[in-house]
């Protein structure tokens, strides 16, 4: 399955960038204090609390120990869906932070453009911190090719905080290889509980 092969580069950097945020950094989620601290000096502005991508992708969670998401630029994948979010609007100073945070110089995530449809039915253009694509396909395998429409409240009680992590797999830089080394993952969410179970199968 082919991926993307250009990344959107860095934008004008006297513009502001629309941001579409889809896991753990949207409101009320573990690293929702990121944004907050750039919205209160005024470096990032919330565009819509509510969108989703035009577009079907697959966005998977993993691994096991760290269960981090990871939106995947495989556009239209079987077994993809429409994975909401929110938009923000980004200042230089931020982005440069958030693109740390994601670890994109070290090829971790990468940044990429991706069409939104806002809660009014308005299509916008931004981007979005994939996983990289050297990894989307192996993590989608993984995976066992089964994704999910929206990281949840629930998926977030998952969340391993850096500090209490094993030090084996602390950072991006750890947990990744991780995620591709594990076992074939399939991940289920209970339609009453919306709790999530990770089986192992394979080796």
């Amino acid at each position: 399955m082919a991926t993307d092969e250009h990344p959107n580069p860095n934008p004008n950097p006297k513009q502001q960038t629309t941001i579409f945020v889809y896991g753990t950094l949207k409101t009320g989620f573990p690293n929702y204090h990121i944004l907050s601290d750039f919205i209160t000096s005024g470096d990032i502005s919330l565009l819509s609390p509510s969108a989703a991508t035009a577009t079907p992708y697959p966005l998977v969670v993993g691994p096991r120990a760290v269960p981090v998401p990871f939106l995947l630029p495989l556009p239209s994948a079987a077994g993809s869906h429409f994975v909401s979010g929110e938009l923000v609007s980004v200042s230089p100073r931020a982005l440069a932070a958030l693109d740390s945070f994601e670890g994109v110089p070290h090829g971790h995530y990468e940044r990429r453009p991706v069409v939104v449809k806002t809660e009014d039915g308005k299509e916008a253009e931004a981007q979005a911190y994939f996983a990289h694509g050297s990894h989307a396909e192996e993590m989608w395998r993984r995976s066992g090719e089964k994704g999910f429409a929206e990281y949840t409240q629930e998926m977030a009680l998952e969340y391993v905080k850096p500090q209490d992590r094993p030090p084996h797999i602390t950072t991006l830089a750890q947990i990744i290889p991780t995620f591709l080394a594990n076992s074939n993952l399939t991940v289920s969410v209970s339609a009453t509980t919306m709790a999530i179970t990770i089986h192992k199968t394979g080796i």
